[in-house]
């Protein structure tokens, strides 16, 4: 009896063994299947698009760069609920076009008002005060993990790092630059990245100021702003109404949202439309990437009003 028992546990032990091993077998033909996205909206803001972020609640906050290129007077920001799309003003500035913002990790909000060259604080509570007016229109903005702020100038092409201890010093300045928009840090490199509004470059910083071309994106007359989640980089290509994926690398460059349609539309992420995105952030999980484009109703030269889009991974 023992033996039929003993026999019989190993038979099933090996049946159960023979039907996993097929999928411990690597194959030539397995790959890892692409992300693929939806793109839906969330609100509409009156308010013309400018810089945008999250903060550690998933609360974001979208500035007011003004009604078009041609006038320049946002003022305000917005805060949104992303669960309902609520919106308030969070706090008012000058009305001189609110450009790039980013969080630092004590919940301030830095914010570049383009048209007055100046760059506000904002504490938790929407309180501002003025963190410097030495950056000739400032664009984007970006902070490392050693609390570094790095703050990019359309005017200068050069990017300047001010320190908290409070001195500063100009990083980078460069030729490449052309009217350099959006820049993101990235801890895997130590690099900073920026985007050029003015055509389809992506550059690479080093930390100690180096400028190179990282690579371009194709038929891209203009990008607007960058952000990084997870070792890539992520981009709004405005030009062309399109969201790209980029590796730290350069040799991967993959379109993720849009379709090339200066429409918003919502669905399958590559299919459907965006109008116009100006800047990208993630959700603190990562599932979401908020987007501000102009909206459908807004008028061709203008930028606002504003729609906030959702990219949700499926």
């Amino acid at each position: 009896m023992m033996k039929t028992v003993t026999t019989l546990v190993l038979i099933v032990s090996i049946s159960l063994y023979s039907c996993g091993v097929d999928d411990f077998i690597p194959s030539d033909d397995d790959s890892i299947p692409p992300i693929e996205y939806t793109l839906s909206t969330l609100t509409t803001l009156p308010i013309g698009t400018g810089g945008l972020d999250v903060d550690s609640y998933g609360n974001i906050y979208a500035g007011d760069f003004g009604v078009g290129l041609a006038n320049i007077n946002g003022s305000d920001i917005y805060k949104i609920n992303p669960y309902t799309g609520n919106s308030e003003v969070f706090a008012s500035l000058e009305p001189s076009g609110l450009t790039g913002n980013h969080f630092d990790t004590e919940g301030n909000l830095y914010q570049s008002n383009f048209g007055s060259s100046k760059v506000f604080k904002i504490d938790p509570h929407g309180n501002p005060e003025l963190f410097t007016e030495a950056v000739a229109l400032p664009t984007g903005i970006t902070i490392d993990d050693r609390g570094n702020i790095y703050i990019l100038s359309c005017q200068n092409g050069t990017i300047t790092k001010f320190t908290p201890s409070g001195g500063s010093n100009v990083l980078a300045s460069s030729s490449d630059f052309a009217c350099a928009n959006g820049i993101t840090w990235v801890k895997d490199t130590g690099n900073l990245y920026v985007v050029n509004f003015s055509d389809g470059n992506v550059l690479q910083i080093t930390p100690t100021g180096d400028v190179s071309i990282l690579t371009a994106i194709p038929n891209s007359t203009g990008n607007a702003h960058i952000t990084s989640f997870q070792g890539e980089l992520y981009l709004t290509a405005a030009s062309l109404g399109q969201i790209y994926k980029v590796s730290l690398d350069g040799e991967s460059v993959e379109v993720i949202a849009g379709d090339g349609n200066a429409v918003n539309t919502d669905g399958n992420a590559k299919t459907s439309g965006l109008r116009t995105p100006n800047d990208l952030a993630f959700s603190p999980n990562g599932k979401h990437i908020y987007i501000n484009c102009v909206a459908n109703s807004g008028n061709s030269n203008e930028l606002s009003p504003t729609v906030i889009r959702v990219l949700k991974r499926k």
